[in-house]
C-alpha cells in the first residue's frame, strides 16, 4: 500500500512538472516574471548601456521591494550586444528561445532594433527598445524617446529663433543618425533655412574628421548640426576648432550619449557654447522651480544614490529613461493580469495613457508605439549642461 501511495505521489509530481513547467507546490502564478535586458556594456555605447542598466535595475529593485506585480517578483536576464549590430540579434535569440523571456528591454542601437522588430513579432515578445527609432516592421516594439522628426522640429524651431539662414550637417552613418540627418534637412528646408552641405562618417572606425569638416567649413554655414554619439563627438569638436571652423553647434539626442563628463573632459573649451536637443531631466537644475517634475527627479536621484553610492549625472538622461521603462512594464504587467502572454502585455501597453515618468510623459495606443513627448534645447556653459536661454 505504501509503495502504491509513493508511486502516485511521484506520478503527480512528474505530471505537474510536465504540465506546468514549475516545481510541485509552486504555481505558475508564483514564478517571477522573466524580463530580458539587451544593451551595450562594451564598445562605443558602453556608457549609455551600463548607466541604462543601472536605472532599470533600480526600478526593478524598488518594484520587487514593494511586493512585485500581481504578487510576483521580476527577474532580469542580461545580454551584452557590445555596441555591435552583428551581435545584437543572436543575443536577443538567446533571451527569447533560451531564457523564454516575456519581454526584452533594449537595445540602444537602431540597427539592432530594426531586425529585432520582426523577430519580436513572430515570437510574440514585447520589445521596449531604447533606440530612437521604431523598426519599420514588427508590431511588438515600443519606444520611449521622441522621434527624429520631433527632434528636428524642436531643433529647427530653435535655429529659426536664433536667426539661422544656413545649416551644414555632419552625421554618423548608423540608421538613427542617417534618419535624423534627413529629418533635419527636410525640416530646415521647410522652414526656410538652406542646407549648404551634408557629410557623414563611420562612428565605429573613423578617427580623422578633418576632411568632412573642411568641406563643411567651405560652405560658410551659420550653424552646423552634429548628429552622432559616443567617442567621435568630442574629437569632432576638437578638430572643428583645430581648423578654425566657427559655425555654432547644434547636436541631437545622441550628442551626449557617450556621457557628458567624458565629452567635457576630452573637448574642454571646444564644447563650450554647444547646443543639443535633450529631455528636461537632463537640465533639471535649471528647470523652472514650479516644474511638476522636480519632486520626482529629486526622489529618483536620492534612490539612485542609496543603491549605487553616488548621484546620477542627469545629463545622461538614459539612466532615468530606463528607470521609467521599469515602471511602465510594471504597469503593463499589472493590467495584463497574473499570467500574461506577449499578446496581452502588448495590449496592456497600448492602453497606457499619460503615464508620468522621470524623463517625460508616455502614451501608447494600437497605432502609436512611439509614446514619449517632451524635448528641450540644452547648452553647455561653464562645464555644465543648462536649459538654453
Amino acid at each position: 500500500m505504501r509503495s502504491r501511495i509513493a508511486l502516485v505521489v511521484a506520478l503527480v509530481a512528474w505530471v505537474g512538472l510536465l504540465g506546468f513547467g514549475v516545481p510541485v507546490g509552486r504555481s505558475a502564478a508564483e514564478e517571477p516574471y522573466k524580463i530580458g535586458y539587451l544593451h551595450s556594456y562594451s564598445g562605443y555605447l558602453a556608457n549609455m548601456g551600463t548607466l541604462s542598466r543601472d536605472g532599470f535595475l533600480l526600478a526593478v529593485a524598488e518594484i520587487n521591494k514593494r511586493g512585485g506585480v500581481n504578487g510576483r517578483q521580476i527577474t532580469v536576464v542580461q545580454e551584452n550586444d557590445e555596441s555591435d549590430p552583428s551581435k545584437g540579434v543572436p543575443a536577443a535569440i538567446r533571451l527569447i528561445s533560451g531564457e523564454k523571456v516575456l519581454a526584452i528591454v533594449g537595445p540602444a542601437r537602431s540597427d539592432i532594433t530594426e531586425p529585432l522588430g520582426p523577430l519580436a513579432e513572430k515570437e510574440r515578445v514585447v520589445n521596449m527598445t531604447c533606440s530612437f527609432l521604431l523598426p519599420t516592421k514588427g508590431s511588438f516594439t515600443f519606444s520611449t524617446v521622441p522621434s527624429p522628426q520631433e527632434e528636428a522640429r524642436v531643433g529647427v524651431d530653435f535655429l529659426k529663433a536664433k536667426g539661422a539662414k544656413t545649416l551644414a550637417i555632419l552625421n554618423a552613418i548608423d540608421l538613427y543618425d542617417k534618419t535624423s540627418a534627413k529629418a533635419f534637412e527636410d525640416e530646415a528646408e521647410k522652414r526656410g533655412i538652406k542646407v549648404v552641405g551634408i557629410e557623414s562618417y563611420n562612428a565605429a572606425a573613423d578617427k580623422n574628421f578633418i576632411p568632412q569638416l573642411t568641406k563643411l567649413k567651405a560652405t560658410n554655414p551659420d550653424w552646423v548640426a552634429f548628429l552622432g554619439s559616443g567617442a567621435p563627438v568630442p574629437v569632432i569638436l576638437n578638430q572643428k576648432a583645430e581648423i578654425g571652423f566657427t559655425a555654432q553647434v547644434l547636436g541631437n539626442l545622441a550628442f551626449a550619449a557617450g556621457g557628458v563628463p567624458p565629452l567635457l573632459k576630452i573637448a574642454g573649451k571646444n564644447a563650450e557654447g554647444a547646443y543639443f536637443t535633450t529631455l528636461p531631466v537632463a537640465v533639471w537644475e535649471t528647470l523652472p522651480k514650479d516644474s511638476p517634475r522636480l519632486k520626482e527627479i529629486v526622489q529618483f536621484r536620492e534612490a539612485f544614490k542609496a543603491k549605487y553610492g553616488d548621484y546620477p549625472v542627469m545629463a545622461n538622461w538614459w539612466t532615468a529613461q530606463n528607470y521609467d521603462i521599469g515602471f511602465l512594464l510594471a504597469e503593463a504587467l499589472k493590467r495584463a493580469g497574473s499570467n500574461p502572454t506577449g499578446v496581452s502585455l502588448k495590449a496592456a501597453l497600448e492602453g497606457i495613457r499619460d503615464f508620468h515618468g522621470i524623463v517625460g510623459t508616455f502614451s501608447f495606443s494600437p497605432t502609436q508605439h512611439a509614446g514619449a513627448t517632451g524635448l528641450v534645447i540644452a547648452k553647455i556653459e561653464k562645464e555644465r549642461v543648462i536649459l538654453a536661454p
